[in-house]
């Protein structure tokens, strides 16, 4: 079963944050940058497989928090279309101090 999650950050240290992710999970997100995504931000995987997005949680355009629901949230990390959201929530929440799980949405 296909699964979203999103992970946040209470700071907003997006480099720290960054740093934290490749070595808990053993991969290298790439740099990119987008308005629409809050400016910088880093990525990996396409959207048609599993694949990540962590950025800071502010939408540039009306300067409001992109998730609404996570004012306080300083950065956050989607994990898209992935069928092992048990197996990276264990791996995250347990190698990131300060990372939690703030919704899991699943899709048949």
């Amino acid at each position: 079963m296909r699964t979203d999650d999103l992970y946040g950050f209470k700071h907003d240290n997006l480099e720290a944050a960054r740093v934290a992710v490749e070595r808990a999970l053993g991969i290298r997100l790439v740099a990119h940058e987008s308005l629409y995504l809050g400016g910088d931000y880093y990525r990996l995987g396409s959207m048609c497989e599993e694949h990540f997005i962590l950025r800071r949680n502010i939408d540039l355009l009306d300067n409001e928090p992109a998730e609404r629901e996570f004012p306080e949230t300083g950065i956050l990390l989607y994990v898209e279309g992935t069928e092992r959201s048990e197996e990276l929530e264990q791996i995250l929440t347990t190698r990131i101090a300060g990372l939690s799980l703030l919704r899991r949405k699943k899709f048949d």
